[in-house]
């Protein structure tokens, strides 16, 4: 009945622990609804021994049909299907509960054999992911898509066995984060990270913790130079963003950014056209540009699972407190075969697992659909290619033009306040702010100078 697998062709028994395993059935067959305390940690295929796994099944089809569970009942199922004299015969069920007293530990048990079950898990992946590596002709991303996917089944598998949180326990947590967003608000600060914009700070509360915000806009809107002037406020607030770049690289994207920064013309950063002036200034503007906490990442072909990774290393080093994505339609599927849909559905709610998993706010930049285009507005569903982006979401924001001015349209905002706001936008110097700057020109002497003129924040 046991099994076995070869590892560096030598036969090894995979991690198992038959005495535990006895005692987790046995106690099932003892109490009678210890059932419930393991259904969410354990199922027939987290046992090592098979004979344990066909009495296991038994005991799950009797708790499915409300029937009772002892050494009788679980006896007469395995004898109904024809399975009791493969195990060992009605001595085998009975002799699982000879060494238990009660089903005082089955959780502590059920949580090793499960333990235990991830580890073979493990070997196995391990085992086919080098077999696969050894085909000459293996696609190199197929064959990390395929362990990435196999890992995350195992993750799957062990988040099932939460089985949920206690009501007071909620609510403590709860009362302790009101009492810390109190704290800030005495302060005058918002509670999440601020947004640079006082009149987005009043209707999102700031980047809060778990929330996917999803920034999208038509082409030559200026998606990017906002999410690189989020960042820069972010990290000017102490607060430490990883910034993924699929389609520029990060020098590209600092000298953009170095142009809000600085006040010069973003065109003579890209050509390199700097008079001795425009030196004086970046030389100015290092002192404290340069140590800015941020982590840029401009590696081709990322995966959502791949952000992930590395979000979650970044997060136990305490260097990422907020991530920003350009954009959501550049990230590498790991299902090549899958419909766009699918991709971009998978993709996505990666993406929002990633800001519950790790408690903090994740940016993610995304292209609308041409539909967008005849729009005077954008809204929820230009979304390009997925309706999983909006129900993910818990922000969505588009920037757009109007009638020389650029707003910032608030289109779903599960905390707070939906609605326009109008923000001032230098496109030359790449900066964003609540309001022009005072005796602030554009490079064409020629251009009106657009005003705020108030919003409903």
């Amino acid at each position: 009945m046991v099994r076995q697998t070869k590892t560096n062709n030598l036969s090894k028994v995979p991690p198992q622990n038959l005495d535990v395993e006895a005692a987790v059935i046995g106690s099932l067959m003892l109490e009678a609804d210890a059932i419930h305390k393991v259904a969410g940690i354990i199922n027939e295929d987290s046992f090592y021994l098979q004979s344990h796994q066909q009495v296991f099944k038994a005991i799950k089809t009797l708790s499915a049909t409300n029937s009772p569970i002892d050494i009788i009942t679980v006896t007469n199922s395995l004898r109904a299907t024809k399975e009791l004299e493969q195990i060992g015969g009605a001595m085998f069920v009975t002799g699982l509960t000879a060494n238990v007293a009660s089903a005082a530990h089955i959780e502590y048990h059920a949580r090793i054999v499960q333990q235990l079950y991830i580890q073979r898990e493990l070997i196995k992946i391990g085992s086919e992911t080098i077999a696969e590596a050894y085909d000459e002709g293996a696609d190199i991303e197929d064959l990390i898509g395929s362990a990435k996917r196999k890992i995350s089944a195992i993750e799957d598998n062990s988040n099932g066995a939460r089985t949920g949180q206690s009501h007071s326990d909620v609510f403590l947590r709860t009362i302790l984060e009101l009492e810390a967003d109190c704290n800030e608000y005495a302060k005058g600060k918002q509670p999440g990270i601020t947004t640079g914009f006082n009149s987005l700070n009043n209707a999102t509360g700031g980047w809060r913790n778990t929330n996917l915000i999803i920034l999208a806009s038509r082409p030559a809107v200026g998606k990017t130079s906002l999410a690189l002037h989020l960042a820069k406020t972010a990290a000017r607030s102490g607060k430490w963003v990883n910034f993924y770049s699929l389609e520029m690289t990060a020098t590209d994207l600092q000298r953009i950014m170095l142009a809000g920064e600085t006040n010069i013309n973003r065109t003579a950063l890209r050509d390199g056209s700097l008079t001795e002036q425009d030196w004086d200034r970046i030389n100015t503007a290092s002192i404290s540009f340069e140590k800015l906490p941020i982590l840029w990442n401009d590696t081709a072909g990322l995966t959502a699972a791949t952000i992930r990774a590395n979000t979650i290393r970044n997060h136990k080093a305490g260097k990422c407190d907020l991530v920003i994505i350009d954009y959501l339609q550049l990230i590498n599927p790991l299902d090549k075969r899958a419909i766009r849909e699918q991709q971009i559905s998978e993709i996505s709610r990666t993406l929002k697992g990633i800001a519950l998993s790790e408690n903090i706010p994740v940016i993610c930049l995304s292209q609308l659909n041409r539909a967008a285009a005849d729009s005077e507005k954008p809204q929820l569903q230009h979304l390009r290619e997925s309706g999983a982006i909006e129900q993910d979401a818990d922000i969505a924001i588009f920037p757009y033009r109007s009638d020389g001015k650029y707003i910032l349209s608030i289109g779903k905002n599960r905390r707070g306040k939906i609605g326009d706001i109008e923000i001032f936008a230098n496109d030359q110097m790449t900066a964003f702010a609540d309001s022009p700057p005072v005796n602030f020109t554009r490079c064409n002497p020629n251009q009106q100078i657009e005003t705020d003129k108030g919003n409903p924040f």
